[in-house]
């Protein structure tokens, strides 16, 4: 039972926790939001104001953390977390699930806390191995939270959020008393003296770390807008129950936590990042297409095998870039930027998607996504030009 004592897997505890609820969100919101009398678009807003709240705070709780230490915040962003689940499922009101997701996306920028951990304990050579296996973290949120909200769901919608607050909590107390601080002394004394919000905003000037940014906007737009309507079209086109889409969404992330705990590590030490991002753009369009084109859940599934392939490799390199391309005293800061800009994503995306399924057609949010996934390998040809000139 040592391991639970183990720094990486309470930072992997709690992003498995973070993702958890988004992997309940995305399938169970919807459906909450029309028992309550709304539709789609209202739940694509439910969805994105989480990620508004994110985009102010994710910066701010990350720069913090270089600041003040990533246990504190971790554990900040840990306790939004246990009150938003209990409101979400205590509540009855479309009023109150806002609140809930307003709570939750105000504190909950822990990724980037995360994120900067990793950095704080890994060397350069270890660090792409190390993201992605916090981006393993997410996929198991992405397995579970599916799962967890169809099999709860049989009680109620509600349910799953209730048993979610329970498991957030054990994370908090995980956290509070075995996480050591990964900041160091050095660098305390450091921030002490040389702390201000405003040095690390300069980045988004730079071309590269432009690049990263709009990337992870872009894909977290693709990605979100498909994930939110995906039970609607399951249910709509494919004829699937919330336990077939749940098996769905956990299928997607089954493959990806296999991916990114095992694969990516070893991949990058033998291919350039810049490869990888090119290559992962190609495969996330074909993926995106063949979605498009999904009329049956046979075909449905393998567009969503083939995006979960590419999504798998690209978001750890895009984050292990960041990290390399960032300072010891800006990777907090950095971090949350590049979440921010995630966030950024995930409003326009579940908000674009909702928009585009209910006045279009139930298909259109996979071609939105393909579309997207052909400027990402842009920006990655754009990436591999520019590191090959340096």
């Amino acid at each position: 039972m040592n391991f639970i004592k183990s720094p990486k897997f309470l930072i992997f505890l709690i992003v498995v926790v973070n993702f958890l609820g988004y992997g309940i969100v995305f399938p169970i919101l919807p459906l909450l939001t029309e028992q309550y009398g709304g539709d789609p678009i209202i739940s694509g807003f439910l969805i994105a104001i989480f990620s508004l709240m994110q985009v102010i705070s994710m910066p701010i709780l990350g720069r913090l953390s270089d600041r003040y230490g990533r246990k504190p915040m971790l554990l900040f962003s840990l306790w939004g977390t246990v009150f938003s689940f209990a409101l979400m499922g205590l509540t009855h009101s479309i009023f109150w699930l806002m609140v809930a997701r307003i709570i939750d996306g105000i504190s909950g920028g822990n990724l980037s806390i995360a994120q900067a951990y990793i950095a704080d304990v890994t060397d350069k050579k270890g660090r792409a191995g190390g993201m992605g296996v916090l981006a393993a973290g997410i996929s198991v949120g992405f397995i579970f939270g599916p799962l967890w909200g169809g099999f709860f769901s049989k009680i109620s919608l509600a349910a799953p959020f209730i048993a979610a607050t329970i498991l957030t909590v054990i994370s908090v107390l995980l956290t509070q008393f075995f996480l050591p601080e990964s900041v160091s002394k050095q660098e305390f004394s450091y921030e002490k003296k040389h702390f201000s919000f405003a040095a690390f905003w300069r980045h988004i000037t730079e071309p590269v770390m432009l690049i990263l940014y709009a990337t992870n906007l872009f894909l977290f737009w693709a990605q979100s807008g498909v994930f939110t309507t995906m039970s609607l079209f399951a249910k709509d086109v494919l004829g699937m129950t919330v336990a077939g889409v749940s098996l769905l969404f956990a299928f997607g992330g089954i493959l990806s936590a296999l991916i990114q705990g095992f694969a990516i590590g070893k991949v990058v030490a033998r291919v350039s990042e810049e490869k990888i991002f090119i290559v992962s753009a190609i495969i996330g369009v074909v993926g995106f297409a063949i979605m498009a084109r999904g009329s049956n859940w046979i075909l449905f599934t393998l567009g969503i095998t083939i995006f979960s392939i590419g999504n798998s490799f690209l978001m750890p390199v895009i984050t292990s870039l960041v990290s390399e391309k960032s300072s010891e005293h800006e990777q907090g800061g950095n971090m949350g930027l590049l979440q921010s800009f995630g966030s950024v994503g995930r409003i326009f995306g579940p908000i674009a998607a909702g928009f585009l399924y209910e006045t279009i057609s139930p298909f259109t949010p996979s071609v939105m996504g393909a579309v997207i996934m052909v400027i990402i390998l842009g920006f990655g040809v754009k990436l591999f030009v520019s590191s090959s000139k340096s």
